[in-house]
C-alpha cells in the first residue's frame, strides 16, 4: 500500500532538514570511541536536569508512544538510516499532512556544530536555544518552525523536525530526553 505524500513545500523542507540531521548523526558515529557516551544498557550516574543515562533508542517502535500526539495518531512509522546505535524514523499521520522525524544517536561538539552549519542557509536560519541540554537550536525556514536539535551533556544528539510551533518540538524533545 501506498503511503501518501505531503504536498510540495513542507515535503521538501522536512526532506532538506532531515538530511542534515541524519548526515550530523551519522557523522558522529565514527570509529573514534566518546569518552562522554553511557556505556550500553545506560549508565548509573546522576544526569543533569531535561537528560538522561539511559540506552539510546534502538528501534523507531520505542518512540511511537511518546511522538503519537504531535502527529495527530501516528499511521506510518518508517526508519530513514539503519543505525547500530541510535535511530532516525519518520512518523506520520493517516493523511501525511502531519510529520514527524525524529534523529537520535551519539555525538559529539563538533558533529553538532556541523548539524547546526548545515541547517541554516537556503532561507533557514538557526537560533540559539537556552535551557536544553548542553547546547541547542531551532531552525526556521522562512520565518516558519523548522526543528529543533540539541547535543546533551552526555554526548547524544536529539533532533526533531516537525514543521510545529517550537514550543511543540521542545516539548516532545524534552520527552524523548528524559525517556532516553
Amino acid at each position: 500500500m501506498a503511503v501518501p505524500q505531503p504536498a510540495g513545500r513542507l515535503a521538501s523542507i522536512i526532506a532538506a532538514l532531515a538530511a542534515c540531521a541524519v548526515a550530523a548523526v551519522a557523522c558522529s558515529s565514527s570509529s573514534t570511541p566518546s569518552v562522554s557516551s553511557p556505556p550500553a544498557g545506560g549508565s548509573t550516574t546522576t544526569a543533569p536536569p531535561g537528560t538522561s543515562t539511559a540506552a539510546l533508542p534502538s528501534s523507531c517502535a520505542e518512540l511511537k508512544t511518546t511522538v503519537n500526539p504531535y502527529v495527530g495518531g501516528v499511521a506510518v512509522t518508517k526508519p530513514l538510516l539503519q543505525k547500530s546505535n541510535g535511530v532516525s524514523c519518520e512518523f506520520a499521520n493517516a493523511t501525511a499532512t502531519k510529520l514527524v522525524i525524529v534523529n537520535i544517536g551519539p555525538g559529539t561538539p563538533a558533529a553538532f556544530a556541523v548539524l547546526k552549519a548545515k541547517s541554516g542557509g537556503q532561507g533557514r536560519t538557526t537560533a540559539a536555544v537556552s535551557g536544553l541540554g548542553a547546547e541547542a537550536f531551532s531552525t526556521s525556514n522562512h520565518g516558519k518552525p523548522g526543528g529543533v536539535a540539541v547535543l546533551t551533556s552526555q554526548g547524544d544528539i536529539f533532533a526533531v523536525i516537525a514543521a510545529q510551533p517550537f514550543a511543540r518540538e521542545e516539548a516532545l524533545l524534552r520527552k524523548l530526553m528524559n525517556q532516553f
